[in-house]
């Protein structure tokens, strides 16, 4: 088991997103847990990015618990080449992602999940809980996490906690661009690591103003990693997305608009 209190490595990926990262930055700052770091990694953003970021070294609001740690601007090769960064950067036993947009549940939330899980006292490698996803300002849901992480982990990456020293044996593999966190969550299960799901909403995921649409590069990026455990997995995936994805999806989009988040609340998977 670790420590009470073992450091966390609270870690933001941003690129150009001027219009959200303050509330990201405002809710990892704002943690009661006493012990984190905070890295944000920046993709060499041109909107306002870096300016609202360095503002927050300048002028830390008194009610922040926390102070930037370490922010490195460079171009990177993407999402998850950005993210091993980060890693690079981290100090702490654990590793949070909670990238620009999304946010903490509650400010205790780090708090809570590292006392669910001493009071567990069962060693884990990673832990995980729930998430609200928001579809727009009326519309959300908390997506229940599941257990059954063969194929697909059943949960969100903004979620977790993960043992650095995971993170450092098996970085993520830079040749996906949507579904990196699905291959090293479904590497970690069948190398046999611990997952611990904790009983507590972690984060909020804000998906105001993403399209509901599919996502045929996610379809493959799947269908790849799947395969490399099960050789029939894409058949399988296939099945399941012609015949229970895409109607769902093209029925969706066939209502007014009005109707259509109101409809991904009402009609989503309940479990991730």
């Amino acid at each position: 088991m670790t420590s009470p209190a073992p450091l966390i490595s609270v870690i933001t990926i941003v690129y150009n997103d001027a219009k959200n990262i303050a509330k990201t930055l405002e809710s990892a700052l704002s943690q009661t847990y006493p012990n984190i770091e905070y890295i944000i990694i920046d993709g060499d953003s041109t909107d306002g990015t870096k300016a609202i970021i360095q503002g927050f070294f300048t002028n830390k609001p008194a009610h922040f618990k926390h102070a930037i740690t370490t922010f490195v601007s460079e171009k990177d090769g993407g999402i998850y080449d950005a993210m091993n960064k980060g890693v690079k950067h981290a100090n702490g036993e654990w590793c949070n992602f909670m990238n620009s947009g999304d946010v903490f549940y509650a400010n205790t939330t780090l708090e809570e999940m590292m006392s669910q899980y001493h009071a567990r006292n069962t060693p884990g490698h990673i832990l995980y809980g729930d998430t609200q996803v928001i579809f727009d300002p009326s519309c959300s849901k908390i997506m229940r996490s599941g257990t059954h992480h063969k194929y697909h982990h059943r949960f969100t990456h903004q979620s977790s906690l993960i043992l650095t020293s995971l993170l450092r044996t098996y970085p993520y593999d830079t040749r996906f661009k949507i579904a990196g966190d699905t291959a090293f969550f479904t590497q970690a299960y069948h190398l046999g690591y611990h997952f611990i799901q904790l009983d507590l909403v972690v984060c909020v995921f804000d998906l105001n103003g993403v399209s509901g649409s599919l996502s045929w590069k996610m379809f493959a990026e799947d269908c790849a990693i799947g395969y490399k455990y099960n050789k029939l997995f894409p058949i399988l995936h296939a099945v399941k997305y012609i015949f229970y994805t895409i109607p769902r999806v093209v029925l969706r989009n066939l209502l007014p608009a009005r109707y259509k988040n109101l409809a991904r609340v009402k009609l989503g998977t309940k479990k991730q």
